[in-house]
Formats: structure tokens, sequence, C-alpha cells
């Protein structure tokens, strides 16, 4: 629904508008009204990526590989379940997992995955160091931002200096020719991840990948509009998984996307891969 156009539920909707505000905004049905705002967003998607659901990440993610022997990168790896996942799914898939945290990779380390590989690092738009900051030693919201969204707020927080490469000269370090699909879940640092990879998009060498967006995204300043320009420009479509693992189209871009309560998952795919 874009609010600015002259249509006619518009026009209706505009006409009830002063009354049922009345009604809704007393003091007995506020608390409810809102939390069934965020409940039905929630069921179309937006704010219901936030880890419950592994295996229907996993299953969107399957439904996207065509080769059969693909290759996966698992970006914000964490202690390596998606990889984990993926793994038991496809037999013939090789995975790379991308974390920066020591605690995580010792704990990847010790699972000893087959077919796999640690790339003790972060992602980013530029090679170098940068600050990363955890509150335990395999904690999922650890981010090269620091964290001062909502959920949060209670969490103490410790800064370590890491490793940054970009995901083009991993790529060609690698010499992979392509990835059939890339995982990415960095706590707000998604945008500048996928700008490091600007060549390998527009050459289609990425098939498709998944994202997080929301209240990460505050504190890195990045915005849904952002993604839209950069995925679209890229030749990728967009889909917005919900709750039940239908996928959303997300064909064009309005200001209701910039969603930032919780997180919301988006899958890109490639023009070039269907």
């Amino acid at each position: 629904m874009q609010l600015h156009k002259p249509t006619l539920a518009n026009r209706l909707g505009k006409a009830v508008a002063k009354p049922l505000s009345g009604l809704v905004c007393c003091s007995l049905l506020y608390k409810p009204a809102r939390m069934a705002e965020a409940y039905l967003n929630f069921l179309i998607g937006k704010g219901s990526g936030t880890g419950w659901n592994l295996e229907g990440e996993v299953t969107a993610a399957v439904r996207r590989i065509r080769r059969p022997n693909p290759v996966l990168f698992d970006v914000g790896a964490n202690v390596g379940n998606w990889t984990e996942r993926m793994l038991e799914r496809l037999p013939g898939a090789r995975a790379f997992m991308f974390d920066p945290s020591p605690g995580c990779q010792a704990v990847i380390r010790e699972k000893k995955l087959p077919r796999s590989t640690l790339i003790p690092c972060a992602l980013g738009d530029h090679t170098g160091q940068a600050s990363f900051c955890f509150s335990s030693a395999t904690d999922g919201s650890a981010s090269l931002h620091a964290r001062r969204d909502t959920p949060f707020q209670e969490l103490r927080y410790r800064w370590v200096t890491v490793e940054v490469r970009t995901l083009d000269e991993v790529i060609d370090s690698l010499k992979i020719d392509s990835v059939d699909f890339m995982k990415m879940d960095i706590e707000g640092h998604e945008l500048h991840a996928l700008c490091g990879a600007r060549r390998a998009l527009a050459a289609g060498r990425i098939g498709a990948f998944s994202f997080e967006f929301g209240c990460g995204n505050i504190n890195s300043r990045t915005f849904f509009r952002d993604f839209w320009e950069l995925v679209t420009g890229a030749g990728f479509t967009l889909w917005r998984i919900t709750p039940c693992g239908r996928e959303i189209e997300v064909a064009e871009y309005y200001e209701d996307q910039e969603y930032f309560r919780g997180a919301t998952n988006y899958i890109a795919v490639s023009k070039k891969s269907v």
C-alpha cells in the first residue's frame, strides 16, 4: 500500500482514519494494536529472521542450488551450524566459513566438518584491520559496529582487532569460478561485505545469497534502499523469506521496507543463474 497514490482504498482509508484512530489510540487498545502490528509484520516475514528457524533458512538456500557439487560461503559462520546442516543436505558440497571471532573459530575447528575450510577473518569493502566487538566467546550479536540496538543493551562488549578481507580478493585467491550460495549474517555489516564483492556480483560469480536486514543496520547506518540499488543493479532479483517458507518477491522499492525491528531475511538470486 503506497499512501501517496490517490487510489480508492487510500481515499476510503483516510476518510475513516479519524474515528478509527481515536478508538485504537485509547489507553485500552493502544498496546494490543502495537502488538498486532508487530505480529502481522512478522507473519509476512518482516522481523521474523531472528535465528529461530534454521531449517527454514537451509531449505530456502537448497532450493536455489543447481549444481550437484556446489560451493558454499558461510559469512558470519558463528559456530558453523548453518554449514553443518547444508553439508548434510548436500553431500557433494564444499563450504568455506568466515568468522573473525577466536571463540567461534575454536568451536568450528573442534567440529572437524568434512569438505569445509575455515577462513578466520571478517569481510568488508576493503582489506586491512578493524575493531570487532563481542560479549562472549560465541556471541551471535558480535559485530564490527558498536551494538546500540535495543535487544542488546544489557550486554557488555569487549573489542579486539581482526583482519578484514574483501570477497573479490578471497574468491580470486581461492581460484573459485563461482559461488553457488552465500549466507551472510554479520550483524549490520552485510552491505559493506557486498560492496567488497562488486566484481563477483557483476560477473555472475555468485549465484544467490541471503542476508539479514534489521536493527543491526541502525548501527552501521545502512538502509534497505542501499541493498536494493546494489543488488538489483548487479542483476539480481530479491525475495523476502516468510515463517512458512514462502518467498515473497520484492519487485520494487518502497519505504516500508526500512523495517528495523528484529531481523528480516532476504535472498538475492542472480538472473544469470536462473
